[in-house]
Parts: C-alpha cells; sequence; structure tokens
C-alpha cells in the first residue's frame, strides 16, 4: 500500500528562534569562520520549542559543527508562508512537507532535493508504506518522514469510574455511553465545526474506516470500484449525524483548542482528537487521570480499524548552499537512537522508526500506538488524505462543505454523499 501518516506533524529543532523573513537564500545557511554551520528549519510547529531544543542537543552530540535554527509559524499559516519565501528565494535550508498531494506539488515544482539510501543510510530504518507517502509518481523521494499520527478519543478515566461506564467496543456501546454521560449533566463529545480542518481531518478522515472495512475499500475508491454513494460510507455519515445531540450546543462555534479546554476543565467527558492531542496536553494542569479508546466496530466488522495520516516529513530546499550538513540531520532524525528519544518527547506522533512500544514511557501514548496493531495492520490511510485532494474540488474542500451543514441537520446523509461524490467525479478520471 503507497500510505502513511497528518496534522499535526513535528519536527523542528531550536536553539535561536528568530523570523523568517527577507534573507536572501544564500544567507539562510550560514558557516562561521571556525567551521561551524546554521541551518535554518522552517515548521509549522510553535508549540514544542523545549522539546526542540532538547533534541538540537542530542543531535549536536554527534555533530557539535551543525546548529539547527528552528523557525516556527502556526499551521494555517505555513503554507502561504512556505510558497511566498519559495517563490522569492528566501525559503530556509530545511522545512516541513506535506503529506501526499501537497508535498508532491512542492517537489514538481523544483524546490526538493531527491534524496536516497546513498544520502541517508538510515532510510533502510522505515517502512515502505511511510516512505511512499514522500515518493513522486517516478518514485523519486523527496522528504524524510519521521512522525505519523492516527484519531481517536481521549476520554477522562474518573468520570467513566464515577458514572460507572466502560469503554465501548462497538458503536452501539459508544451511544449508550454518549447517553449515560448526557443522563450525568456533563456534555460528553468535546468537539465543533468552527475549524474546518477539525472537520475535514478529525471528524470525516478519522472515523470512517470502522464502516467501510478498512484500507481496502479505500483503496477501491481510488481505483474507482466504490463511490462515496455506497451504502457502507452513507452509513458512515448517518453515525456522525447520531454524534450531533451529544456535542456541545453551540457546535459552530468551538475549535480545537476550545474543544481541548473543555476536556481539560472536565466540562466534557470525551475529547474526539488525533494522537498529536498527547503533546498538546503534555505538562498542561489536568487534574483528572486521562485514557483513551480507538473507534469502536461497526455492526457485521471483526477488525477494530483506525484511520491515520503521515504527520510530516522533513525536505531540503534545492538551493541551500549545506545540503551535505542537512543530509547528515536527516539521518540522524531517523536512527534508532532518535526515533526512540521523539518518540517520548513528543507523544502521540508516533516514530517512522521500530521503536518497541512496551518502552514508551507515556502509557495512553503506547497503548494509542498499540491500536494500529502489531504490524501496522489496523490502519487505514483517511479517505481524503491522498488522490483526492490533488484536483478542484479537493475532498478536504468537499468535507467542510458537507460535514458542517450534516451535524447541523440541514442535509441528509443521502444529499452529502451525492454531493462529494458528485464533485469527485467532476474532475477525477476512475470515477467519470
Amino acid at each position: 500500500m503507497n500510505y502513511k501518516w497528518s496534522l499535526a506533524g513535528w519536527v523542528g529543532i531550536a536553539v535561536i528562534l528568530t523570523g523568517c523573513g527577507g534573507e536572501s537564500e544564500e544567507e539562510a545557511a550560514t558557516e562561521s569562520e571556525d567551521g561551524e554551520v546554521v541551518l535554518e528549519l522552517f515548521s509549522w510547529r510553535n508549540g514544542e520549542t523545549e522539546e526542540f531544543n532538547r533534541i538540537n542537543e542530542e543531535f549536536q552530540q554527534e555533530h557539535p559543527n551543525i546548529t539547527i535554527d528552528f523557525q516556527p509559524t502556526t499551521a494555517p499559516e505555513y503554507d502561504t508562508a512556505l510558497n511566498t519565501q519559495l517563490s522569492t528565494e528566501t525559503a530556509a535550508d530545511l522545512f516541513f512537507v506535506r503529506p501526499f498531494a501537497l508535498g508532491e506539488n512542492i517537489y514538481n515544482a523544483g524546490h526538493l532535493e531527491v534524496l536516497d539510501e546513498n544520502d541517508i543510510p538510515n532510510i533502510a530504518n522505515i517502512t515502505e508504506s511511510q516512505l511512499g507517502i514522500y515518493q513522486a509518481e517516478n518514485e523519486d523521494l523527496y522528504g524524510i518522514p519521521f512522525n505519523y499520527v492516527s484519531y481517536g478519543f481521549l476520554y477522562n478515566e474518573d468520570m467513566f469510574e464515577e458514572f460507572g461506564l466502560e469503554e465501548p467496543e462497538t458503536w452501539d456501546e459508544f451511544f449508550e455511553v454518549l447517553e449515560a454521560i448526557e443522563n450525568e449533566g456533563v456534555t460528553p463529545l468535546a468537539i465543533g465545526t468552527a475549524d474546518d480542518w477539525v472537520v475535514d481531518e478529525i471528524i470525516a478522515n478519522g472515523f470512517y474506516s470502522s464502516f467501510v472495512g478498512g484500507e481496502e475499500w479505500r483503496e477501491g475508491l481510488i481505483a474507482g470500484e466504490h463511490e462515496l454513494t455506497d451504502p457502507e460510507y452513507v452509513d458512515f455519515l448517518e453515525n456522525l449525524t447520531n454524534w450531533a445531540p451529544y456535542m456541545p450546543d453551540n457546535m459552530s462555534g468551538i475549535g480545537y483548542i476550545d474543544a481541548m479546554q473543555m476536556f481539560m476543565a472536565e466540562n466534557a467527558a470525551i475529547w474526539v482528537t488525533g494522537s498529536w492531542a498527547l503533546t498538546d496536553l503534555a505538562g498542561e494542569p489536568i487534574d483528572f487521570t486521562m485514557n483513551m479508546f480507538q473507534a469502536p466496530m461497526a455492526e457485521g466488522e471483526d477488525t477494530r480499524w483506525v484511520s491515520m495520516n503521515g504527520g510530516a516529513a522533513i525536505g531540503i530546499n534545492q538551493d541551500s548552499e549545506h545540503v551535505e550538513e542537512a543530509k547528515l540531520f536527516l539521518d540522524w532524525l531517523v536512527s534508532e537512537d532518535a526515533q526512540g528519544l521523539l518518540a517520548d518527547l513528543l507523544p502521540g506522533q508516533f516514530p517512522v522508526g521500530d521503536v518497541p512500544v512496551d518502552e514508551l514511557e507515556d502509557p495512553v501514548n503506547q497503548k494509542w500506538l498499540e491500536a494500529g496493531g502489531s504490524a501496522d495492520e489496523n490502519y487505514a490511510v483517511g479517505v481524503g488524505f491522498d488522490v483526492f485532494n490533488s484536483g478542484e474540488p479537493a475532498m478536504s474542500t468537499l468535507h467542510i462543505e458537507n460535514i458542517g451543514p450534516l451535524l447541523q441537520g440541514d442535509i441528509t446523509p443521502e444529499e452529502a454523499a451525492e454531493r462529494m461524490q458528485e464533485g469527485l467525479s467532476s474532475w477525477y478520471e476512475p470515477m467519470q
């Protein structure tokens, strides 16, 4: 399978926090008189400076002459900022690369160095499925993946114990749990539709696989053998309509941060989110025991499918003056020692290397990673993450335009499915 692993990606290493703006590419990487090299790394993860400082310290144990200048912006601003920098030749030496079509567009524009095992020997530590996310049609590898993420439910374990509840294994049990929480006067689900990316990535891509039979169905959709109007996909949309009564009353005004704060303040029992949320919550003042459960099984299924996405890769600016030093950093990043370090520093942003699950420090991080199966057999890529975002209207746009109204009760599951299928069929040739 040619997949793996959204949003939430990371990496960066910080010693110096500066802006990324007006210097020329000749100034992007600097070399002092004593041979020390500073490489700029542009990122969309702007809340993890402390962790990245630690990573940089470890990297410099092996390469003391190279410093990574971590320059983050916010995720919503990242793509526009990167495109501006690339077009004005002010881009950093290294920068984050989005999974699938968005990353390949940067490669196709001629901005990324092509990489292989001669450049990055530790590529051997990465599975083919993960590498495939950042390979062009000609199989050129244009970014080194360093994490992936998946989707599920974080819950207040203390509240579950107080209410006499257990983790649901089926969707019927899931709604029984929600009803019981509602009866206790607590909002069951912390999730809303104010942030478009939450609607697309978490809600629409994060839980469909439970109903369609996992990755095989998605591959059939890409081949034109399935449609979004198939009964099993409509069943998923019908399931989403049943979430709505258990979401906040003002769901249209609740964004990602609002949902996180509701969960932290114990104003909601369950947070519908992605695994990267474990990093977002690390160090936050939480006064209860937290746990997670994966998407329940649909009727007739015997596998608990887990939807997942590529977190991020790092690519090398083709115009960097220090390509070789950049390759040293990327090779270190996917070494066994570095992957073990990252797995604990950035919980929920799962390592692409073979890190023993039982060695992870955080038990919730360990449990979430185990949900994918010992050989990743339970994973299915989000339905819209791959080829369906390479044309217009993109699947992400179709999700945003239809899933929100579906949850609000403005359209039916059948209408949402028909609208999204019509949008894809207008440009995606295998569906024509």
